[in-house]
């Protein structure tokens, strides 16, 4: 699945998240995209798979609530709002920061993708 805006990005990856689908996660990245968590900075597909793996095995659900983006040219800032809930109830709400990248076929791609946004400001 590719998206065909910035914008579409956060609907294909909540879609591919639920659904457990590393495969079609890892299609929104580009080959050397960055993400950076509380954990690190992990690059690559190599790096980043586990981590968005570690996401969907600790059985937690992801709700994306508010987005905007602003596109200029091939690039793209988008910002999502998202509530996640842990298998035990417990919620956590937070705020991603991410660069999209229209890619020469005209698909969006993620160039960095940081789920935690602000909250890497407090560490």
């Amino acid at each position: 699945m590719a998206a065909h805006s910035a914008t579409e990005l956060i609907r294909i990856f909540s879609e591919c998240f639920a659904a457990g689908d590393m495969d079609g996660l890892m299609e929104l990245y580009e080959e050397n995209a960055v993400f950076p968590n509380h954990h690190g900075t992990f690059t690559g597909a190599e790096q980043i798979r586990p981590v968005l793996q570690g996401y969907i095995d600790s059985g937690a659900k992801i709700e994306f609530n508010r987005q905007v983006a602003f596109e200029t040219g091939d690039l793209a800032l988008v910002q999502n709002g998202w509530t996640l809930t842990t298998t035990g109830g417990d919620t956590v709400t937070g705020v991603s920061v991410e660069v999209a990248r229209k890619q020469p076929d005209g698909t969006w791609k993620y160039a960095i993708d940081s789920p935690d946004g602000a909250a890497l400001l407090h560490d």
